[in-house]
């Protein structure tokens, strides 16, 4: 099993963090070295106190090799919390499930390959939005107004 690692380090929204931003990674499995079951793409870095409305796969080369693998989209503490286990055998968007999620720390979208090798190639995306617009992406915001 082995953990892949965007080269993109960076976990922070860009300007106007208050309006819903759509990030993606490109993901081609040919450019690793076999990717096999267990292996984990960290694509896209979630910024702590970050809503993640929506994430998935769109398949853009599927598998030619007859490979079993299947893909699912998830974050470290969930594998598949939003696009189930699917086989990239055909290209298109892959069907997702609503879950939503609020993360207070800084999180990954993450692909997870099961069952199996994959050699096609991937867009990985995720819709977000800061729940900390005017702070600091983390919790040590301090309270600016009083409560009588």
């Amino acid at each position: 099993m082995a953990n892949y690692n965007s080269s993109n380090t960076n976990r922070r929204l860009k300007a106007s963090s208050d309006k819903v931003r759509i990030m993606s990674e490109v993901i081609d499995f040919t450019a690793t070295t076999t990717a096999n079951s267990g292996d984990t793409f960290d694509a896209i870095g979630i910024p702590a106190n970050t809503l993640v409305m929506s994430a998935g796969v769109d398949v853009l080369v599927a598998d030619t090799a007859g490979n079993s693998g299947t893909i699912a989209i998830g974050d470290s503490g969930d594998p598949d919390q939003y696009v189930n286990e699917v086989a990239p055998t055909a290209v298109g968007q892959k069907d997702l499930l609503v879950a939503p999620e609020a993360y207070s720390a800084g999180d990954d979208i993450r692909l997870t390959i099961g069952t199996g090798a994959i050699n096609g190639k991937v867009r990985v995306w995720a819709t977000m939005i800061s729940l900390d617009k005017d702070g600091s992406d983390e919790d040590t915001d301090s309270m600016n107004v009083t409560f009588a």
